[in-house]
Formats: structure tokens, C-alpha cells, sequence
């Protein structure tokens, strides 16, 4: 099973982006997607940016995980 967690892009430098999971710790991954700039959404595997999503799929998956951190610690 893999896991792979939404994040906002908030600075690249060549091959490593930094990005913020919503915790507001910024943290280093690998980009290996051509297209992702300062700013954007992405999902985030194993260190790896995996593909670029839009505000409104960030922001449901942020919920959803919300729900599930939920029902998971009952």
C-alpha cells in the first residue's frame, strides 16, 4: 500500500521542491514533473511529487484525510 499526501509547491530549486503539507513545516521532495510551479497542488508519494492537482481536489483531500485521522482514532 502506498501513501501519498497532498501538498502546496512554496519553492523549487532544480529537481528538489519544497512543500508544505498544511502543517506549515516545509519539507523537501524530489519534482520530477515538468510542469509544476510556486504555488500549485500536488500529491506527494514517497518523496516524490506523483502529479499536479487543482485548489479544490487539494482541499478534498485534506478533508478526507481529516475524517479518516478521525474514524482512525476512535
Amino acid at each position: 500500500m502506498c501513501i501519498s499526501l497532498p501538498a502546496k509547491v512554496v519553492q523549487i530549486d532544480g529537481m528538489i521542491a519544497f512543500v508544505d503539507y498544511g502543517n506549515g513545516i516545509i519539507e523537501p521532495v524530489i519534482n520530477n514533473a515538468d510542469d509544476v510551479n510556486e504555488g500549485d497542488y500536488v500529491v506527494v508519494s514517497y518523496g516524490m511529487i506523483v502529479s499536479k492537482i487543482s485548489e479544490k481536489e487539494y482541499k478534498e483531500m485534506v478533508e478526507y484525510e481529516k475524517q479518516m485521522r478521525s474514524l482512525l482514532s476512535k
